[in-house]
C-alpha cells in the first residue's frame, strides 16, 4: 500500500487571513449557486432544464472542488475528499438523485466556508492569550502557528491513519451494500444512493479538522503561562513523561553563585585570590565562576599542573609544584584533613596548600523561593518521579534533595555525568523530561528539554526564569490539549457512526449527511477554545476533596 494511498488531504477555501474575511468572490459564487438551486427546485419546468439549472448549480459553487480533484488524481491520492465528494455527486445525478447531489456540493462548499471562518477566528483568539506577554514571544508564535509542523499532533497522524482505513472499508462496504442489497428487494437506485451517503458520511473533515486548532490554543495557553513549547509534539511527550529530571543551578539555587568573603589567618586577600583564581581556572563548577567573576588579575598558566576537576567537591592541583587544594570539608575530611567548622550562611571552600589549610572562601548558595514546592507540585500534577542533579557533594545533595522534597538526587554532577545519567534513565524507563538552565549545548537523551532562560536553541521548551513554578501547569495543559483533542475525535466518530446507520436505514439523505457532518466539524472547531478551561475530571476531582 502506497503512503499516498493513506494520506487524507483536507482543503480549506482561501481566507485573507490577515482581514480574517472569506473571498468574496467564493460568498459570490455560492450566492449564485444558491438562487439558481432555488430556482430549480421551486419554478415549474421540464426535468431536463431542471438538471442543467442542478449541474450549473453545482459546476459554479464547486468547480474549484473539480480543480482539488484533478490535483489529487495527479499526486494518486484517490482517496482524498474532493475526490469523494466529486464521485457522490456525479453518481447521484446518474441515479436521479441531480438535487440532493448538487445540494450536497453546495453545502459542503458553505460548510468550508465556515469552517476557514472558526478557524481563523480561533487562531486570533489563541493569539490574544499572549496579549500581555513580550513582542518577542508573540511574534514568535505568530510565525510559529503558521507551520503546519508546530500544530501537528501524534493523535492526529493517528486518527488521519485510522480515518484513512475507514474510509477505504466504507468503500468496499458501500459497493458491497449496493451490489447484494438489490437481492432483498432494494432497488438498485435506493442500494446505490444509500451507498453513496455512506462514502460521504466517512470523509474524515470532522474527526480532524479541529485537531491543529487545539494543539495552537494549547500552545498559546502554555506560552501565556510561561512554557513556550517549539511544537505540540512536545507537549504530547510531556503529557505521556513519568519522570522529571531537575538540575539545581538557575532553578533551585543561583545560576552564578557569588563569592561572599574570604577568611584567612595566613594570607592576605590578593594573595588567598591569587592562589584560588589559578586554582579554579579550568574548573566548571558554579564556584569557579564566583571565584573568576571576583578576579581581576592576570593569570599565569604556565604555574598550573596536574589539575583533577571533581563535580560539588572542589579542585585539586599544583600551582608552581605545590600541591593545592580547594575543596569542602567533607573531600578533604575523607583526605584525613581536618578544617575549622562553617557555621555561616553560604558554601564554604577551603583552600590547602602543601597539606596545611590557610583559609577558606565562602560562595553564595541562596534558594529560590519560588521553586521550592516544584518537586512536589509536579508530582501532585501527574509526575510519578522527580529527580534532582547537582555539582554539590553527596551530602549537600541530600540535605537539599530532602528539604525540596525530591525522589531522588544525584551529587558531583557536572555536564558529561548529567549526560550520561539522563540517557541511561532515557534507557531504562519510560519517557522523562529534563529541565536545566545552562550547561547543555545540544540535545539531551530525554525526550523533552525544557531550558530555563529567554532563548534556547536546542531546548523543546522554553522556560521563563520567573515562572518556573508553572511547569506543573504546564504539564495540566498538555494534558488538557490531547484531552480535548480526543473528545473532539471520538464526538466526531459518534456522529459518523450515527450517520451512517441512518444511511443504511434510509433515514438520512446526501445533503443532510453533508450538513450534519459540517455542523459536528463547527463544533469540534469551536470546543477547541476549551483547553484554556478545567477539565471535568479536575472538577470532579476537586469536588470530592
Amino acid at each position: 500500500m502506497s503512503p499516498k494511498a493513506d494520506r487524507i488531504k483536507i482543503k480549506l477555501p482561501s481566507v485573507k487571513r490577515e482581514e480574517g474575511k472569506p473571498d468574496s468572490v467564493l460568498v459570490i459564487r455560492l450566492v449564485i449557486a444558491a438562487v439558481i438551486f432555488a430556482v430549480a427546485l421551486i419554478v415549474n419546468m421540464s426535468a431536463l432544464v431542471k438538471t442543467v439549472l442542478l449541474i450549473l448549480s453545482a459546476l459554479i459553487a464547486g468547480y474549484d472542488i473539480a480543480l482539488d480533484m484533478v490535483s489529487s488524481v495527479e499526486e494518486k491520492d484517490f482517496f482524498a475528499t474532493p475526490m469523494i465528494m466529486i464521485f457522490a455527486a456525479v453518481i447521484a445525478f446518474a441515479i436521479g438523485f441531480g438535487a440532493e447531489g448538487a445540494a450536497m456540493v453546495l453545502l459542503h462548499q458553505i460548510g468550508k466556508l465556515l469552517i476557514a471562518y472558526v478557524d481563523e477566528r480561533t487562531r486570533r483568539s489563541a493569539m490574544e492569550l499572549l496579549r500581555y506577554q513580550d513582542e518577542d514571544v508573540v511574534n514568535r508564535y505568530q510565525e510559529l502557528i503558521g507551520t503546519k509542523e508546530a500544530s501537528s499532533m501524534q493523535l492526529e497522524k493517528t486518527m488521519r491513519s485510522s480515518a484513512g482505513l475507514i474510509l477505504k472499508i466504507a468503500m468496499a462496504l458501500a459497493l458491497v451494500y449496493a451490489i447484494v442489497m438489490p437481492f432483498t428487494g432494494m432497488t438498485f437506485r435506493s442500494s446505490i444512493h444509500r451507498a453513496l451517503m455512506i462514502l460521504v458520511v466517512c470523509t474524515p473533515l470532522s474527526v480532524v479538522a479541529a485537531m491543529p486548532l487545539t494543539a495552537i490554543v494549547g500552545l498559546c495557553f502554555g506560552a501565556q503561562q510561561g512554557i513556550q513549547f517549539n511544537n505540540v509534539s512536545a507537549m504530547e511527550d510531556t503529557t505521556v513523561a513519568s519522570t522529571a529530571v531537575f538540575d539545581k543551578a538557575g532553578i533551585f539555587a543561583e545560576e552564578s553563585p557569588r563569592l561572599l568573603s574570604i577568611q584567612s589567618d595566613l594570607l592576605d586577600d590578593a594573595t588567598f585570590m591569587n592562589f584560588a583564581a589559578h586554582a579554579v581556572y579550568y574548573s566548571s563548577q558554579p564556584m569557579a565562576k564566583a571565584i573568576s567573576d571576583a578576579y581581576n588579575m592576570d593569570y599565569r598558566l604556565d604555574v598550573i599542573s596536574d589539575f583533577s576537576d571533581i563535580p560539588g567537591s572542589g579542585v585539586e592541583l599544583k600551582i608552581a609544584d605545590n600541591p593545592v587544594i580547594l575543596a569542602t570539608a567533607e573531600l578533604l575530611s575523607s583526605m584525613g584533613i581536618r578544617v575549622p567548622k562553617h557555621e555561616e550562611a553560604g558554601q564554604a571552600f577551603y583552600l590547602v596548600i602543601a597539606g596545611r589549610y590557610v583559609g577558606k572562601l565562602v560562595i553564595s548558595s541562596n534558594l529560590n523561593d519560588d521553586t521550592r514546592e516544584l518537586a512536589e507540585n509536579m508530582r501532585a500534577a501527574g509526575m510519578k518521579r522527580c529527580i534532582l542533579l547537582t555539582e554539590d557533594d553527596a551530602e549537600t545533595s541530600q540535605r537539599l534533595a530532602e528539604s525540596l522534597k525530591f525522589n531522588e538526587v544525584f551529587g558531583e554532577c557536572d555536564t558529561e555525568k548529567k549526560l550520561k545519567l539522563i540517557g541511561d534513565m532515557s534507557q531504562s524507563s519510560s519517557k522523562l523530561i529534563y529541565v536545566y538552565s545552562t550547561g547543555i549545548e545540544s540535545h539531551s537523551a530525554a525526550a523533552v528539554d525544557f531550558r530555563v532562560s529567554k532563548k534556547a536553541k536546542y531546548a523543546d521548551a522554553v522556560v521563563q526564569p520567573d515562572q518556573v513554578s508553572n511547569l506543573p501547569f504546564a504539564m495540566e495543559i498538555c494534558r488538557r490539549t490531547r484531552e480535548v483533542a480526543t473528545e473532539n475525535a471520538v464526538f466526531a466518530f459518534v456522529i459518523k457512526a450515527i450517520l451512517i446507520f441512518l444511511s443504511i436505514t434510509g433515514i438520512c439523505n446526501l445533503w443532510f449527511a453533508v450538513f450534519i457532518d459540517t455542523v459536528a466539524t463547527l463544533f469540534t472547531m469551536l470546543n477547541a477554545i476549551r483547553v484554556t478551561t478545567p477539565s471535568l475530571f479536575a472538577s470532579l476531582k476537586h469536588d470530592d476533596e
